[in-house]
């Protein structure tokens, strides 16, 4: 099982597209309990902040977008963030989903966001992209199947 912080621009991606690799990773593998999802109250905030964008917005409705939001925080294992947020990155939003990570004892980070990929990891966090996660969590899957 892998503890991921998933960033908020792949959850934006997976309500709208809705394809791989970030739909396998949520729609297999979270449903396998091979990932767990963590989560804390202020990056559900930014999630819905952002999805509130009006760009964004002809995609789904406010309905839509709500329950969204009340899913992901169903599927996650929500962790309280420090006050006040130890600043790394150059966007605020960023900073929370790394404090995220290292409260909630993530094994990554998953993101397409370039920011926190040339990071490539905090302390002993990595930060992946999605396909990397993905052919993660599948060899793992794989190699538990033959044993």
């Amino acid at each position: 099982m892998i503890r991921a912080v998933v960033d908020t621009n792949l959850l934006v991606s997976y309500l709208i597209t809705h394809r791989p690799p970030i739909a396998t990773l949520i729609d297999e593998h979270l449903a396998r309990e091979d990932v767990v999802l963590v989560t804390a109250p202020a990056w559900l905030e930014e999630l819905d902040r952002v999805l509130r964008y009006p760009r964004l917005q002809r995609y789904y409705a406010d309905a839509e977008r709500t329950r969204f939001v009340a899913l992901v925080a169903a599927l996650s294992e929500v962790v309280e963030l420090p006050e006040p947020i130890l600043r790394i990155c150059r966007d605020p939003a960023d900073d929370c989903v790394i404090a995220c990570a290292v409260v909630g004892r993530a094994d990554g980070i998953v993101s397409s966001d370039r920011d926190l990929l040339v990071l490539e990891q905090v302390g002993d966090i990595p930060i992946l992209a999605a396909a990397d996660v993905l052919a993660f969590v599948q060899d793992r899957r794989a190699v538990v199947a033959k044993e």
